[in-house]
């Protein structure tokens, strides 16, 4: 489910994209340290925005330097690295090793069991270093796996394992602001649950596979009823997001959480970004 937490480039400047490059590259860089050039396939906007939200709260000491590296082999570009770019790249690793067992486990996509067998040995010697991290995505993801083999139709239940997980991922610190981290992530993550379930709905109906949907897909008001589950998860992501003393790239963050994370929904539906998600 990675891939739908996004910017919208057009209504970035100039300074903002650059921005968010650098710490994009600063979690390629920790996903090279953890398990070479190969880990840098795995590589997801998705806790890019984990490390901007988390940088902006907490505003660590940043090395930022220009480096060379095999995307980029022949001119230097600005990277932009700090403990919680590592920790970005932790959680993406932990993340994709099990999107990629995922896949195989549930569609038979030998490439993704490739790609899993790849990240193993990073992946436990991550999961040892981050156990309390790693048990959570795998207790949550083991428990949402058995409800969809149990063809459950309770979408908010299901939708809330991911949230949980998410929620749990975007708690850094056990202080004052862990409550409002926890809201972001929840939020987020039983959007990117229902907003996947939602592209998916189609081909799931056709190839027999579960879909969370499934139960209202035929009915007559189903895409209304999506769209407000979708605007009401973001509703209060954003409510947790400004209820945090965000300044830095805080520009960036709500061109996400308004506008980038409906980029697919909108690239879908043939239309601009929906009115009342602003």
């Amino acid at each position: 489910m990675f891939g739908y937490v996004n910017v919208n480039d057009k209504e970035l400047t100039k300074e903002q994209r650059a921005r968010f490059l650098r710490l994009y590259c600063g979690v390629c860089e920790g996903l090279k340290d953890l398990c070479g050039p190969k880990g840098r396939i795995v590589l997801s906007n998705d806790c890019t925005f984990l490390a901007l939200v988390l940088s902006s709260l907490y505003e660590p000491e940043e090395d930022g330097s220009s480096i060379y590296c095999s995307p980029h082999p022949v001119i230097k570009h600005p990277c932009t690295q700090s403990e919680i770019t590592k920790y970005a790249a932790d959680i993406n690793l932990l993340l994709a090793y099990h999107n990629m067992l995922d896949d195989w486990q549930d569609e038979g996509k030998k490439l993704k069991k490739l790609g899993a067998d790849m990240l193993r040995k990073a992946y436990a010697q991550c999961a040892a270093r981050r156990p309390e991290d790693a048990g959570v995505i795998e207790k949550e993801l083991k428990n949402l796996s058995e409800m969809e083999k149990a063809h459950s139709t309770d979408t908010d239940e299901l939708a809330g394992y991911f949230g949980r997980m998410l929620g749990e991922i975007f708690v850094y610190k056990n202080d004052k602001w862990a409550p409002a981290l926890y809201r972001v992530g929840d939020s987020l993550g039983r959007f990117i649950y229902i907003l996947d379930a939602w592209r998916d709905a189609a081909k799931d109906k056709r190839t027999g596979s579960f879909n969370a949907l499934a139960a209202i897909q035929g009915q007559s008001d189903y895409e209304e009823r999506v769209f407000e589950m979708l605007k009401c998860e973001m509703s209060l992501c954003a409510d947790a997001i400004e209820a945090m003393p965000l300044v830095q790239d805080i520009g960036i963050i709500r061109n996400v959480i308004y506008s980038g994370v409906w980029t697919k929904y909108c690239l879908k539906r043939k239309s601009a970004v929906p009115e009342g998600t602003k």
